[in-house]
């Protein structure tokens, strides 16, 4: 069994997804599994992926059922025991898996750990940098409460754990901050001091493009938050 899992759901990201999977594939860590996700696509993404031959690709094609029910779907697939997560037109160091993997192998209270990104604009060209302290356990709960602790595409987890809180939830644009709420009320998370992702901000990403209904969503992630972590019931 491979010791890491890769999940990537896909849906019409055809101007970025070679980047973003040859970031994967040149990784110096290199027992791992990579289950791509197409969510339907139809704007010549499709195409991009059947041209893949790297044994270590799972490639799932279907109809669009959205983004949640592909994470679920990735976790159904994966034998890791570690899992990664990575968004399609966004781009991995080559060592980000190797420091993750070592990470998790030397903290084993650690459930999920994260890291910063570098923000990059549609060209590829440099933003700026997303740097989420890395925090104790106790820091984390109190974060959590005012912000999404973790950048999606820079989280390794346990699957085991991710699986046994129950996976990805229906909040649309959110599931993430929603699962972490439920992971970080019963284990511990961190973040790594340095960019191992480049994030892309462009037009067409969720953020940029929901930006108003994620931030109405987030009030009701913190009010979830605040009944996990403190209230207790």
């Amino acid at each position: 069994m491979p010791k890491v899992s890769v999940i990537l759901p896909v849906y019409n990201s055809a101007h970025y997804i070679r980047e973003a999977i040859e970031s994967v594939l040149a990784q110096t860590f290199t027992d791992f599994e990579f289950i791509i996700i197409d969510d339907g696509s139809t704007d010549g993404t499709t195409d991009i992926l059947k041209e893949l031959t790297d044994p270590r690709i799972t490639l799932i094609n279907r109809e669009n059922r959205g983004l949640v029910d592909s994470l679920n779907e990735g976790l159904a697939f994966a034998h890791g025991e570690y899992v990664a997560r990575m968004d399609a037109d966004d781009i991995m160091a080559p060592e980000r898996l190797a420091k993750q993997v070592h990470y998790l192998d030397n903290n084993v209270h650690i459930a999920i750990v994260g890291s910063w990104a570098e923000t990059i604009d549609h060209n590829g060209n440099k933003l700026g940098l997303y740097n989420y302290p890395p925090v104790s356990r106790k820091g984390l709960r109190a974060y959590i409460l005012k912000h999404n602790p973790f950048i999606h595409s820079t989280v390794m987890f346990r699957r085991e754990v991710i699986l046994r809180v129950g996976g990805y939830r229906h909040y649309q644009y959110i599931e993430d901050y929603e699962l972490w709420t439920r992971v970080i009320a019963k284990y511990r998370g961190a973040n790594l001091p340095e960019a191992l992702t480049k994030y892309r901000i462009h037009s067409n990403s969720v953020t940029s493009k929901h930006r108003y209904r994620m931030l109405l969503a987030g009030i009701l992630i913190r009010l979830l938050a605040l009944r996990r972590l403190v209230l207790r019931f």
